[in-house]
């Protein structure tokens, strides 16, 4: 997870989700910088075993829950998958 604005937040994280439904991902973070209509590069689902390949997409956070203790649920809608690369990899 990484704003897609690093001028104005610089920061990548890798974080668990806690839900993952068809369009959006609901994650856990220590981090204060997430606000509401944030947007996000993201890679769902996310490996860093070799060979590994970690489609990224486009989100935008819709809901920042407070969980207590520092931490504060992020719920973000993916928008768009972003693809590198030419017409080929959209087969």
């Amino acid at each position: 997870m990484r704003p897609s604005d690093p001028q104005r937040y610089d920061f990548d994280e890798i974080l668990p989700t806690l839900n993952t439904p068809r369009d959006s991902v609901y994650f856990s973070s220590k981090n204060e910088f997430y606000t509401a209509g944030m947007r996000l590069f993201i890679k769902c689902p996310y490996s860093d075993g070799l060979g590994s390949i970690n489609r990224e997409s486009l989100g935008r956070a819709v809901r920042i829950d407070d969980l207590g203790h520092g931490r504060r649920g992020i719920a973000v809608e993916i928008l768009m998958p972003l693809y590198l690369g030419g017409k080929e990899t959209l087969k």
